[in-house]
């Protein structure tokens, strides 16, 4: 199961060097917030938890003609309410120019958890506004996570709906 993991990792970064040989491409830093509304039933299972989580994120991006990949690492102060700090590092393909899509995978690790969590996918679509040499990047994701060690907080999977906005230097 693990190299399958690391095969479509190694297989992301092999496409996302093919992507960004062209002359035009570039690369940028950013930072902003991070909003996670949690879809489970949480309330209903355990009334002392939250289903919002707020957070920093990091973000680095290599851009091509029409190719993005984008190396992310988020801190969530207090997660779901758990009153543990969590950090998630993900890794997107997108596609598009101003207003893009894509996919990402990411992982998960509560500061008093021993290991990560089982990787979770994400469908992502936003939209990034020039400011002269930064960029305002505006974006949604939906996350599909089904992770045995944290389920227990839910009763059901961790399916989540994000939303971000970065700031980007760079571009």
């Amino acid at each position: 199961m693990i190299r399958r993991y690391l095969f479509a990792i190694a297989l992301l970064g092999a496409v996302s060097v093919a992507g960004i040989r062209d002359a035009n491409a570039g690369f940028n830093i950013g930072g902003g917030l991070h909003y996670l509304y949690a879809m489970g039933d949480i309330d209903e299972n355990n009334p002392d938890l939250s289903k919002n989580a707020f957070g920093l994120i990091g973000s680095a991006q290599f851009a091509g003609p029409m190719l993005k990949i984008e190396g992310n690492v988020e801190y969530i102060f207090d997660y779901l309410g758990t009153d543990l700090a969590m950090w998630e590092p993900s890794l997107y393909a997108l596609v598009g120019g101003m207003i893009y899509g894509g996919a990402g995978i990411g992982m998960s690790k509560l500061d008093e958890a021993e290991n990560w969590t089982d990787p979770w996918y994400a469908l992502r679509g936003g939209v990034t506004l020039p400011l002269g040499g930064m960029g305002l990047d505006m974006y949604a994701t939906y996350r599909f996570w089904s992770d045995d060690d944290l389920e227990g907080l839910t009763g059901d999977d961790l399916d989540s709906i994000t939303f971000a906005a970065v700031l980007r230097f760079g571009m």
